[in-house]
């Protein structure tokens, strides 16, 4: 089964083409706001340097957030119009279950941080395993200072924490928590769409994936428009 995995929740566009867990080609691109203007160019790009057409997909992935609102839309909107078009099934995959995967074969406790405005990052904890990895709390949006506040009054464990808000208010987890923090590496700060298409793999095997229509966001908050 060959699986092209789209990643747009962050300001890093990632687009992959694996063959069931095997990545056959991949690329990723900082690219702030202009999501919309490079994803079609990028899968374009993948698709030919794996020698295949979009007509060669068997099945999509895409990170459903949470993560940036407007540029997460971009990526559920184009995966959900190929599937649709090829009438072929979807799978929608949590950003950062995506970003724990990255971290495989890592030993204590996982957290991922993504940032979320408003003085908020979104995060979850994981915990590695013999099958990949275990999600261990729901998807949460927080302050990062009250977060770094909890896990000192409650966390005796090595912490890893992965993602672009670990990497930002590392200072404030450093400060808290001691040695008993550890800041990922930076090539795993970012969720990729090679595991997005691997963790897509595995929900199409066990689920079938989705019609198109049914993959939406998963925004853990509302979107600011809302709210107001």
């Amino acid at each position: 089964m060959r699986i092209l995995g789209i990643e747009t929740s962050t300001p890093v566009v990632s687009v992959a083409v694996c063959e069931e867990q095997q990545v056959l080609g991949e690329a990723s691109f900082n690219t702030r706001q202009a999501h919309m203007e490079r994803l079609l160019p990028m899968i374009d790009y993948v698709l030919k340097g794996c020698g295949m057409t979009i007509g060669d997909v068997d099945a999509f992935a895409v990170s459903v957030g949470p993560g940036s609102f407007t540029s997460l839309r971009v990526g559920l909107a184009t995966a959900k119009a190929f599937a649709h078009a090829l009438v072929k099934p979807l799978a929608g995959v949590p950003t950062l279950d995506a970003l724990a995967w990255g971290l495989r074969g890592i030993s204590g406790l996982i957290c991922t941080v993504l940032e979320a405005r408003r003085d908020e990052v979104y995060t979850c904890f994981y915990v590695s395993t013999d099958d990949g990895m275990r999600r261990l709390s729901d998807y949460m949006a927080i302050n990062p200072l009250k977060l770094a506040i909890r896990l000192q009054d409650n966390l005796t464990a090595r912490l890893t924490f992965t993602g672009e808000g670990a990497q930002t208010y590392w200072d404030i987890f450093r400060e808290k928590l001691g040695e008993r923090a550890v800041l990922a590496e930076p090539v795993q700060l970012w969720p990729r769409a090679a595991m997005v298409a691997k963790l897509g793999y595995r929900d199409l095997l066990a689920n079938g994936g989705k019609h198109p229509g049914a993959v939406g966001a998963l925004y853990v908050k509302s979107p600011a428009i809302r709210q107001k």
